[in-house]
């Protein structure tokens, strides 16, 4: 338990050095035109574009990064970022689209492609420990009839399974995890991966699900206990205490009859947002705020933890608030602005939460042969005296030596690395490899 909260200290130290909030800054286009009947102007959505920018959350300005604009969609229902590799990760359509996070171009587009029919993978989520991007993947059933009417074959949609798999996003091609097929409901509520136990978790309504990331095997799956008529979202796991945090938001109904429809009408009478925390073992949700905070999170919006400040941010409208992980009260309500033009900022990222992050729970079953081949990169020896080498099939591009406080030491292309000039303590070593895959490993100089 005390080597657990010195790395969790470790994250919380070197996450600082590396922190940027990114998501797609999207600017709409509107004609107007006068119409003659009505005699008034009507406005026309004529088109849309994307991209990346950067969110400081104390102030609410929103900066475009890069000059280059994309006439692009995008999907709503996933966004990660890697912070090693400095790439953003979002969908379009049936495409999987790279942003590099310095240049802000689009690096990579390419089609999602896999063992299943679909050719969607929804709910991303970048995993700092071992650098892979999860998710879920519909599989949709269908059948068919031929209709007498339209002389034609139709298709009807009979029912849905979810599958747990991971991504490569320089090919598109995602793989299946494990054999379990999950329900056919999940949301834009939030998911989160905690880094350390090697759970990807989501919400499913009503309940909270952990995948086993190891073997796409159900991990724990509770009901999320909040009153009636309240739902537990914009879910954001934190690396700083290793616990789940996210928005309550309950509605308070009132019925009364209606004499003209001879039926009972439901009628919404107010809205409380309290900042809470799920045990997920349990799915027992406690209310950090003390009471009615008054704003809650728009979900396309994204949110994220500081844990230099231990403050949740999330998007509520066109205001970005800061809620406190200790009090539950606010402290930072910004108008979101664009200085460099924007309509509104989607999909909101950081990589300063679990920024190092190391697992802590090891796979007591077997992986698919092909994730554990792209990243098995292991160092040794471990504690080290001189030279560390770091075994890995894939050739190496670069090694960066980081100190336990985000500080660039300095950089190889060595698989045998001379440490000796190096002083004792914790160091991260990030290994880029020819694959493209970016590993983080922590090592111990003696």
């Amino acid at each position: 338990m005390k080597g657990y909260f010195i790395i969790v200290l470790i994250i919380f130290i070197t996450g600082s050095s590396f922190s940027q909030n990114v998501g797609i800054i999207r600017n709409n286009y509107i004609s107007t035109y006068y119409d003659s009947m009505l005699m008034t102007d009507i406005e026309v959505f004529d088109s849309a574009t994307i991209q990346l920018g950067s969110l400081n959350p104390m102030t609410g300005v929103a900066l475009p990064i890069g000059n280059t604009a994309y006439n692009s969609g995008i999907n709503l229902n996933g966004a990660t970022l890697n912070p090693y590799a400095n790439q953003y990760y979002i969908g379009s359509g049936t495409n999987m689209l790279t942003f590099d996070m310095n240049s802000g171009d689009i690096t990579n587009n390419v089609p999602i492609s896999g063992p299943l029919p679909s050719s969607t993978f929804q709910n991303i989520r970048f995993n700092p420990s071992d650098t892979i991007i999860y998710g879920m993947v519909p599989n949709n059933f269908y059948s068919s009839y031929f209709d007498t009417i339209v002389m034609s074959t139709i298709e009807v949609l009979d029912s849905t399974q979810i599958r747990f798999g991971y991504l490569n996003p320089n090919s598109g091609a995602y793989s299946l995890i494990g054999n379990t097929s999950f329900g056919n409901i999940y949301t834009l509520a939030g998911n989160s991966i905690d880094p350390y136990q090697m759970v990807y978790y989501y919400s499913s309504v009503t309940s909270l699900i952990g995948v086993d990331i190891y073997t796409g095997n159900i991990f724990s799956a509770v009901p999320i206990q909040v009153p009636p008529t309240a739902i537990f979202e914009n879910i954001t796991y934190s690396c700083a205490d290793t616990a789940i945090y996210g928005i309550t938001r309950q509605n308070f109904i009132s019925s009364y009859y209606d004499p003209f429809l001879m039926v009972d009408m439901e009628v919404l009478d107010s809205t409380t947002f309290r900042l809470s925390r799920i045990n997920p073992n349990t799915g027992e949700v406690t209310f950090i705020s003390p009471y009615n905070i008054g704003v809650g999170g728009n979900l396309t919006g994204g949110s994220f933890i500081d844990p230099n400040t231990m403050t949740f941010f999330f998007s509520h409208g066109n205001q970005i608030v800061g809620v406190s992980l200790i009090t539950g009260l606010i402290t930072s309500s910004v108008e979101r602005t664009f200085p460099d033009g924007g309509f509104t900022f989607d999909m909101m990222r950081s990589s300063m939460n679990c920024y190092g992050a190391l697992r802590m729970r090891e796979n007591t079953a077997s992986l698919a042969e092909n994730t554990e081949a792209m990243f098995n990169v292991t160092l040794y020896p471990n504690p080290v005296d001189n030279v560390l080498s770091i075994l890995v099939d894939s050739p190496i591009n670069k090694v960066v030596i980081l100190d336990c406080k985000g500080v660039l030491m300095f950089e190889t292309n060595q698989q045998s690395i001379n440490i000796d000039n190096l002083p004792s303590g914790i160091y991260i070593a990030k290994v880029w490899l020819s694959n493209g895959a970016i590993a983080v490993r922590k090592f111990v100089k003696n």
